[in-house]
């Protein structure tokens, strides 16, 4: 505890800690909100209407009234605005495609009902209390989704259809290059790591894919790594079955990507809506069917 603090000292930057009232704050305008996950609204405006705001540089973080120590909050608020610092000075931030403003400081709402941590590509993420508190959270990781959302266009706008969505998102890129962002800058700034979908701090991305792939699903799982479309049983009762492959290759191939090809030549690529996989297949010249080959094989 005391190495923490050490690192990440209150004189750094400027803590605010305190309860507000509703007249105090602002509530986001959620009809305005790409990407609105059931219950966010109503969770969203509980907190801040009843819980602790805690200001630290580009990180403002909403904890439950009474749920930890004001000095833990500090300390959590200090580690998430170290990890913002990073990723935007390994993605070499900012640039001119970002929507998120780069004075702007991003929102995390910490609450108690029950979800499955996400961005919202409004400037604020939502994720369990009980996973920050127990340092089980993929908080950079969601963070990172809206550092790198797009001002030439969302696949979440409400004029893309579910069909066109289903068929045509690059789901693999779009997290793999987050998670690739997040454990590479957690690495390099000695933050903690936990990785959801196996449930450790393991950080050998390629071995938990290798080992994920042995299912009798592997197969299936695969191709939907550098190709487009959405993978249905992810958002079913089986995606704990689907999951752990899919994010763990998602991450190994784009780590592969970025050591082979570039970081920048992802972050164009992840820029250009509805073009993301033509523009690496151009950018690379080479196409995704052998590029994805030539991953497989390194890994082997």
């Amino acid at each position: 505890m005391k190495k923490f603090l050490l690192k990440y000292g209150f004189s750094t930057i400027l803590i605010v800690a305190l309860t507000l009232q509703s007249s105090f704050c602002q509530v986001p305008d959620f009809s305005k909100v790409p990407s609105l996950h059931e219950g966010d609204s109503i969770n969203i405006t509980y907190l801040i209407n009843n819980g602790v705001k805690i200001t630290a540089g580009k990180a403002i973080c909403w904890f439950p009234k009474d749920s930890l120590s004001e000095q833990r909050m500090t300390e959590i608020a200090n580690m998430i605005n170290t990890g913002i610092h990073g990723a935007e000075k390994f993605i070499n931030a900012p640039l001119p495609w970002q929507m998120h403003p780069p004075s702007e400081p991003y929102t995390l709402y910490f609450r108690h009902d029950r979800f499955i941590s996400h961005a919202s590509l409004a400037g604020f993420v939502c994720i369990p209390f009980w996973r920050i508190k127990e340092g089980k959270s993929p908080w950079l990781h969601e963070i990172i989704h809206e550092m790198l959302d797009a001002n030439t266009g969302t696949w979440f706008s409400k004029t893309i259809t579910d069909d066109e969505f289903n068929k045509n998102f690059p789901h693999w890129l779009s997290e793999g290059l987050p998670d690739y962002i997040s454990l590479t800058v957690s690495k390099a700034q000695n933050l903690p790591l936990f990785d959801v979908f196996s449930n450790s701090g393991l950080t050998n991305i390629d071995s938990l894919f290798m080992e994920d792939i042995k299912s009798d699903k592997g197969g299936y799982i695969l191709s939907f790594i550098g190709t487009k479309g959405v993978m249905p049983e992810l958002s079913s009762k089986n995606r704990n079955l689907y999951a752990p492959a899919f994010y763990h290759g998602s991450n190994s191939f784009t780590h592969y990507l970025a050591d082979n090809y570039g970081l920048k030549m992802l972050l164009t690529a992840f820029s250009q809506f509805k073009k993301e996989l033509e523009t690496i297949e151009k950018q690379t010249g080479k196409t995704l069917d052998t590029l994805k080959k030539e991953w497989l094989a390194k890994l082997k």
